[in-house]
């Protein structure tokens, strides 16, 4: 049962919600309301005296009682607490879409006010490896910012998509804190300086990351999915038609183990085991979870788990304690569900199994044809396929293919499609048996499809394209034909192996064509006999997924290269010359909504002197010019929003484009030219960043 609980009356923004010390003793919650306030409760809070309070009526925060409301005046996206330096008071950083704002509630009073181009979508507050002091990073439009105590930025570097979740923790186990980002483009990478140590491709847009004990950590994707790992490899997940809003990590049981603690946007709220995803506990709120945290409400000397609603209704759970029992019903449910698959059981096994099951096979082949790579099944003689399951990750609605031919066939293939340059896990049952027969036999395979398996090989054209000779990157490998060899038969569905023959001590070089089956582009992969690999190819993203792909088989850490892709950078020069032209229509506006402002208040005034003076006539006049100035300033409001969000996806262009190129790059390589290109972008230097695109 819950140790506490109120009710403070407002509607609280899903994923808004925070804890801190802001006094350096008393903990508080901090929330994100309707139309872009922060409310604060401090339930120890002391009355202040009436002189001091006074004192504060001047300021942005306002006490009455328990709450304090703080207001900003435009949308918040991202909210967290923390702490920079010595201070033992914690302070309050708000993300909104175009700055960052770090608060000091105790002090009512700013500490710093950064503009953020890229927008706050997401900030942390915490400890990095590489770095002396607590940081602030911000996640935004395909970047990730650093940034110190004052507010200066010390690290800047791209993301695949507009980043959507942070956390810190020691992924590898050397005792220093990693950097782990989630991104909308269904990527979870994890930092060391500016080295990605490792990467992987979920099934939908990550929503939440939390770090837990012994290298683990757990996230969520936006279609329900919820799952740990542990360093890279996943130990379970689990999903769910309802969304995950908040994950936490806190001992309930009190058992010393922390457990996995998911906040659902249907108000449910659970705690799983980090082992297995077993549920212990679950709590259900009327409304939706708007945010999780870790605070000693009742100032008992431990934490407790602050449960808030969007309501606004706080529950609180001590460790140790009893939650909610589940739901009338849940568990005869469970029982009656768990003797239907026993009794299913027993009847097949009572069931007389045909002599002409046992020692039957199925055959399996992987083939790329008609535009899919293709898994072929064929049932041993007097067999037929009558029905086939298929479950992988990403590539069909639901993850789940059920193939039912209108007849059984000894012969079946299953198209797929995946949509993303990565390895594919599937996991296929065959249910085999002779027509009409009432009993199945029920094989289950495990195969994984290469990363490249949507790219079939083929002779060279007769005519090669001039655009294909124009586009390419080289890079020196400097190792052996043979091992990159090997490294094509792994990552490519092939007819038969690539064999690089040996004449002396000499090898020769390599030459594969390949034809993509998602667009029919043609590329081309050359290597020669020093390991100079060339890459010609219209397409800069799957040259980047060659690169990383072969860098991290040969176990290369540092790689540079030479690129040339004229589409692309004039893609991103005319991005660059239109966030020129933005930011400076945006200052014109901005000067034109001040002058509007400063006449506003200038009539506002002089309809007031005409009120107290009872003269009607200037009221009507005034009030006229009231309402064309409002007018006026509406009109502009548009304007300066449609003109941000023009600004924002060319932002957000040019981030991708520097990702990309990054991408034809490996280590510090890649670093140096992500600051090269983000030094010409700050400058507005076309000629600088292009020099960077091409030579790194």
């Amino acid at each position: 049962m819950a140790a506490f609980s109120l009710n403070i009356q407002k509607h609280v923004e899903p994923g808004l919600v925070t804890c801190g010390k802001f006094d350096g003793s008393h903990a508080c919650l901090a929330m994100a309301t309707f139309g872009g306030n922060i409310l604060v409760h401090s339930p120890h809070r002391q009355p202040q005296i009436k002189g001091h309070d006074h004192e504060q009526s001047d300021r942005k925060l306002a006490w009455s009682g328990e709450l304090a409301e703080l207001q900003i005046g435009t949308e918040i996206t991202a909210l967290c607490t923390g702490r920079f330096n010595d201070d033992e008071r914690d302070v309050l950083l708000i993300g909104t879409a175009s700055h960052v704002l770090a608060y000091h509630i105790e002090d009512n009073s700013d500490i710093f006010y950064k503009e953020m181009s890229d927008g706050a979508r997401c900030i942390i507050i915490g400890k990095l490896g590489w770095l002396p002091n607590q940081v602030a990073i911000v996640g935004g439009n395909c970047s990730v910012t650093i940034l110190d105590a004052q507010g200066t930025e010390i690290f800047w570097t791209v993301a695949e998509g507009i980043v959507s979740s942070l956390a810190i923790f020691d992924f590898d186990g050397d005792n220093e804190n990693e950097l782990i980002t989630g991104t909308q483009d269904f990527e979870i990478k994890v930092y060391k300086e500016e080295n990605v140590l490792w990467e992987a491709k979920e099934t939908a847009p990550i929503t939440t990351l939390t770090g837990l004990p012994n290298r683990r950590f757990v996230y969520s994707v936006g279609n329900g999915t919820l799952g740990v790992y542990e360093m890279a490899q996943r130990l379970w997940r689990v999903k769910s038609k309802h969304r995950v809003v908040v994950t936490r990590s806190f001992d309930v049981n009190g058992d010393g183990t922390p457990e996995v603690i998911t906040g659902w946007n249907n108000g449910k709220v659970d705690a799983r085991s980090s082992n297995s995803g077993e549920v212990f506990f679950k709590v259900q709120l009327s409304t939706g979870i708007a945010g999780i945290v870790e605070a000693d409400y009742r100032r008992i000397g431990k934490p407790d788990l602050v449960v808030v609603s969007t309501s606004g209704d706080v529950r609180g759970y001590g460790s140790g304690s009893t939650m909610d029992t589940p739901e009338p019903g849940e568990a005869m449910r469970d029982l009656l569900a768990k003797k239907q698959v026993l009794q299913m059981e027993l009847r097949q096994r009572a069931a007389s199994v045909p002599n002409m099951y046992h020692r039957t096979k199925l055959a399996v082949s992987i083939m790329t044809t008609k535009g899919a790579a293709i898994v072929g099944l064929a049932s041993g003689p007097g067999l037929l396929i009558h029905c086939a399951i298929v479950f992988t990750e990403g590539v069909f609605d639901g993850e789940t293919l059920v193939v039912h031919p209108s007849k059984p066939r000894g012969e079946l293939e299953i198209e797929i499609k995946p949509s993303k340059n990565a390895p594919v896990d599937i996991h296929v049952k065959v249910c085999v048996g002779p027509a009409g027969a009432d009993l199945l036999q029920v094989f289950e395979m495990t195969r994984q499809l290469p990363r490249f398996c949507m790219y079939e090989m083929i002779g060279k054209p007769d005519e090669v394209e001039e655009d294909l000779t124009k586009n390419f990157v080289t890079a020196e490998f400097a190792d052996r034909p043979q091992r990159i060899a090997l490294w094509l038969n792994q990552s490519l569905i092939l007819p038969e192996e690539l064999e690089i023959k040996e004449d002396g001590q000499n090898s020769g070089g390599i030459q594969v064509w390949l034809r993509g089956m998602r667009d029919n582009k043609i590329h081309c992969f050359k290597a020669d006999t020093t390991g100079r690999v060339t890459i010609q190819t219209e397409d800069s993203t799957f040259a980047g997924d060659i690169i990383q792909s072969l860098a991290l088989y040969l176990g290369l850490r540092e790689l540079s290269s030479e690129v040339s892709f004229p589409e692309d950078e004039k893609m991103l020069l005319d991005a660059l010359e239109r966030v020129r032209d933005l930011k400076e229509i945006d200052a014109r506006l901005q000067a034109e909504a001040a002058s509007d402002t400063t006449l506003l208040k200038n009539i506002i005034i002089r309809l007031e002197d005409a009120r107290i003076l009872e003269n009607v006539e200037e009221m009507r006049k005034r009030l006229v010019q009231l309402k064309n100035i409002n007018v006026d300033l509406i009109r502009e409001h548009e304007i300066r929003m449609k003109s941000y969000r023009e600004l924002s996806a060319n932002l957000k262009e040019l981030n991708l484009g520097v990702q990309r190129a990054a991408r034809l790059r490996v280590g510090k390589n890649a670093s140096n030219m992500v600051a090269r290109c983000r030094a010409a972008i700050q400058d507005n230097n076309p000629k600088a960043l292009t020099l960077a695109i091409r030579h790194g």
